[in-house]
């Protein structure tokens, strides 16, 4: 089964970059001749209420949507290791100050959390500033969700026979995280799997509520945005390719975390 989610995924990725490199439409192009119309031969999936390609923009989409939550999900990753292991080896007060702070972070409403910081911060940038700086938020507010699993992994390697032994014979700290690093590497990978879909998920809510990746750039969020008007909806059920192609690949990665966490 993981394979096959893998497998599915991969073809998703691919279709989804050969459409972008070979489509004769640029995903920010226009036909104002043909808005909002349904499948033609010129346009696979319609065009939205602006008359740009369908397909581009949902292979855009698609793209950004994986590339971005990977990256929040390593960063969010990176940062939660590095408390935990901080937070295991550290001394006493520092490591309960550091599992404080992230047990503070996670009673807050997260998406709330989420929706506050991005508000304060400027809504006005260019396509691409906007898609990295929401990607950047979900990195830095998610890894207070994970530093409890690495702390509790870390402090049962703490007392490893092997890595007294490397702490006696003098390894400093970085040398000692680069030994713990493999033992670790089965949690992190679940962490990373199950912090995309949270991240995509997240993008398309702040999208649809336009805090998150501006126009024209496409993105899960501006994509379910136009599903908001009934009127464009009744006129071709392609409008609701964007939300059924997201649900497909929510599913996917759901399918390969359980494979993975079994």
């Amino acid at each position: 089964m993981r394979l096959i989610a893998a497998s599915l995924l991969l073809v998703l990725t691919l279709t989804a970059s050969i459409v972008m490199v070979r489509a004769p439409f640029h995903y920010a192009q226009q036909d104002r001749d043909n808005i909002n119309i349904g499948a033609t031969h010129e346009h696979l999936t319609g065009t939205d209420d602006l008359g740009r390609d369908r397909t581009v923009r949902l292979a855009g989409a698609l793209l950004l949507g994986l590339l971005g939550a990977a990256a929040a999900s390593a960063i969010a990753g990176s940062l939660a290791v590095g408390a935990g292991l901080g937070a295991a080896f550290a001394p006493t007060w520092l490591g309960r100050a550091i599992l404080y702070l992230s047990d503070v972070a996670l009673t807050l409403p997260w998406l709330f959390l989420l929706m506050m910081v991005r508000a304060s911060l400027p809504l006005n940038l260019a396509p691409i500033h906007s898609a990295t700086l929401t990607f950047l938020l979900l990195g830095l507010l998610g890894w207070p969700a994970f530093v409890r699993a690495n702390h509790a992994r870390a402090r049962t390697l703490r007392s490893a026979g092997w890595l007294v032994h490397g702490r006696a014979a003098g390894l400093r700290p970085l040398q000692l995280g680069r030994q713990l690093l493999p033992h670790l590497a089965p949690l992190l990978l679940t962490q990373f799997l199950i912090y995309i879909p949270v991240c995509i998920v997240a993008e398309a809510n702040l999208g649809a509520m336009g805090l998150g990746v501006s126009e024209p750039l496409p993105s899960w969020g501006s994509m379910l945005l136009a599903l908001q008007n009934s009127a464009l909806t009744a006129n071709t059920h392609w409008m609701y390719l964007p939300i059924a192609l997201l649900v497909f690949v929510l599913l996917l990665l759901e399918m390969l975390l359980v494979e993975v966490k079994s």
